[in-house]
């Protein structure tokens, strides 16, 4: 079998971190893996659906350096993984440069999580992460957005509403992209049952051509997430329901609203009022000196 090239179409904050080590830990004999090898460089807010932004990437010094790594991974038989979400908006260049080798991983995660954990990460939130505003956060301005009926409704929402969009605009894509990539070279998995059902995680590494050790469960048990944060802007997560689109789309991937628990969201991803007011005072005096 000749090695395969595989990228992910997937959001921030679904476990990529897990799923890169996980998969480090499972292929020890010579298969590269990498998690966000370029940062945001990939750019998927200016290059979703803009050809013309695609075909400019490896101007890049960095981009293209890094495509030609992979190549000459491939040419010495060793199967390449990357997965990083920054990626999420590449295929057709993808196609491009790996041709046959290349293969498709679309990760879902439940959307109230991924948006509000990337609410805690100051997502859409203004002055906190310029790079994440410049490069990955979609907006209805943007070339690949598509629910651009709520364009008027945009400027006034929450960030963990807008975080909702990111999310469904990726998983659009994804479906998108299901009806056009070969069924042998695409593959969707949600993370939950990468972490707890090893008959998926070894779905995955059969698709993107690596062996299955023994220790698959022993792979999920691990926990990996170096950037785990609370937040003090306002999360309620019944928003979803104010999108019949971003709704449907969860429900299309198998989640209810149902499964969710106020009070198990509410601990992990907001910051108690107390903590928030000590903190906004904090803020204050430093700016004040």
């Amino acid at each position: 079998m000749e090695p395969t090239a595989t990228f992910f179409v997937t959001t921030a904050r679904s476990g990529t971190q897990w799923l890169a080590q996980a998969l480090v830990a499972n292929c020890p004999d010579g298969a590269r893996i990498e998690h966000e090898p370029v940062g945001y460089l990939y750019a998927p807010r200016k290059t979703l659906r803009d050809p013309e932004a695609l075909r400019a990437l490896p101007v890049d010094p960095r981009i293209e350096d890094h495509f030609t790594s992979v190549s000459r991974t491939l040419a010495g038989g060793r199967p390449y993984v990357e997965t990083g979400f920054p990626a999420f908006a590449l295929y057709p260049l993808l196609k491009e440069r790996f041709g046959e080798a290349l293969r498709i991983v679309h990760l879902v995660r439940e959307p109230v999580r991924v948006a509000a954990s990337l609410t805690t990460h100051g997502w859409y939130v203004p002055g906190r992460r310029s790079d994440i505003e410049e490069s990955v956060a979609l907006t209805p301005s943007d070339p690949g957005f598509t629910l651009t009926k709520y364009a008027a409704a945009w400027p006034d929402m929450p960030p963990f509403e807008k975080c909702l969009f990111f999310w469904y605009e990726v998983h659009r894509y994804g479906l998108e992209l299901e009806e056009t990539v070969a069924p042998d070279r695409f593959a969707r998995f949600r993370l939950r049952g990468l972490t707890t059902d090893p008959g998926e995680m070894a779905r995955l590494l059969h698709f993107t051509g690596l062996s299955v050790r023994s220790d698959l469960r022993k792979m999920q048990d691990k926990k990996v997430d170096r950037y785990s944060a609370k937040s003090s802007e306002r999360i309620d997560w019944k928003a979803i329901g104010k999108y019949p689109e971003i709704l449907a789309l969860a429900e299309r991937f198998g989640y209810s609203l149902d499964e969710l628990d106020p009070r198990t969201l509410a601990s992990r991803y907001q910051r108690s009022r107390l903590r928030a007011f000590a903190g906004a005072v904090k803020r204050r005096l430093v700016a004040a000196h």
